[in-house]
């Protein structure tokens, strides 16, 4: 495919000439070896009611348009004069913007202007200027785009099943995981069972796609768990989700940048974070702490589960699994737990 370039002068010359002489766009596309589009839109933008312009008058139209689109900055050549003035006296850009402003009330400009401009390209002049500031502001532009990650065999929460979305049924749960100061890398695995919100918290040092689900695996295996279905975000961790649909475990994922479809984890982590917080140091969270966090977080009661203990209502449920029980009282949500006069809320599971 060939690489597409501007129109030039002496290419608007020709297209007038060939006006001129009344030939049509397609031979004259043939004659400049462009595409008949291009031709057809160059006559558009630069002709009025007379006819296409004169060649000259042409190239400074369409020089004008693509300076109107320019940064405000480059298109005031005494301001970008200003400011890379100023930045070599180590003035901050609030400082320059607001006496610029002073000075010229009629072209005012405000900081975020100024680090658009030095952030919107990595001319060598603009990688110099970034230096000169006091705080490098290491989120502004230039960031890599992150890839889209493509999760193979993906199933969408909007096709998971109503018993799922409604906690009617036994053994579905959510994951995620945690990280924590000084390590992007290092990890907590997060699982919760949907109805019971009883939970389990696996400490990761790292988080490619075959550590993680080799520590999900090993303690399902190591726990004996009932699971039917484990309901994931879109991090790359979770890629190799086809090996828990090996163990007959299906797999849903929820909506780009949407976690509260699965609000279950979140709370979790939210509960999590009263002894993780995000500024203890990730090389303080060892399997030892992170098994004790555990435990004490499902001997927690929860209002949600009428004032029962997470690990108290799991084994309920696992015990009626086992006797084969259809139906079962298993908790008092919260709304029902405050206001007495309404009924109790029978949650029912299939096994």
């Amino acid at each position: 495919m060939r690489k597409f370039s501007q129109l030039s002068y002496h290419e608007r010359v020709k297209i007038y000439t060939g006006l001129c002489k009344r030939m049509s766009k397609g031979d004259i596309a043939k004659m400049l070896d462009r595409p008949t589009s291009t031709i057809t839109r160059e006559i558009m933008r630069n002709s009025d009611r007379y006819g296409y312009f004169y060649p000259d008058t042409a190239q400074a139209a369409t020089q004008q348009r693509k300076h109107k689109n320019a940064p405000k900055i480059d298109q005031n050549s005494s301001l970008r004069a200003y400011i890379v003035q100023q930045l070599h006296k180590r003035w901050s850009p609030d400082t320059i913007a607001g006496q610029w402003s002073i000075d010229r009330p009629n072209q005012t400009i405000c900081k975020e202007t100024i680090y658009d401009w030095l952030y919107s390209s990595n001319e060598q002049e603009k990688i110099e200027l970034r230096k000169l500031l006091i705080r490098k502001h290491k989120k502004r532009g230039l960031r890599p785009k992150k890839s889209k990650i493509k999760i193979k065999n993906r199933v969408s929460i909007h096709d998971r099943p109503s018993s799922i979305n409604d906690r009617s049924e036994f053994g579905h749960y959510e994951c995620d995981l945690m990280f924590n100061s000084g390590s992007q890398s290092k990890n907590i695995c997060t699982l919760i069972e949907r109805i019971t919100r009883k939970a389990y918290l696996i400490c990761n040092e790292n988080k490619t796609t075959a550590t993680v689900m080799d520590s999900l695996i090993k303690r399902i295996k190591n726990e004996g768990l009932l699971i039917k279905s484990i309901t994931f975000d879109n991090g790359n961790e979770f890629v190799d989700h086809t090996r828990l649909n090996d163990l007959g475990i299906a797999t849903y994922f929820c909506d780009p940048g949407a976690p509260s479809q699965k609000g279950a984890i979140e709370n979790l982590n939210g509960i999590a974070r009263r002894y993780v917080p995000f500024e203890l140091p990730a090389a303080e969270i060892t399997p030892e702490y992170v098994a004790k966090m555990n435990k004490m977080i499902n001997d927690m009661p929860r209002k949600i589960l009428g004032r029962k203990t997470p690990i108290q209502v799991f084994n309920e449920a696992c015990e009626l699994v086992r006797l084969g029980e259809s139906r079962v009282k298993l908790a008092v949500p919260a709304m029902e737990a405050v206001h007495d006069y309404q009924k109790t809320l029978r949650i029912a599971f299939r096994t």
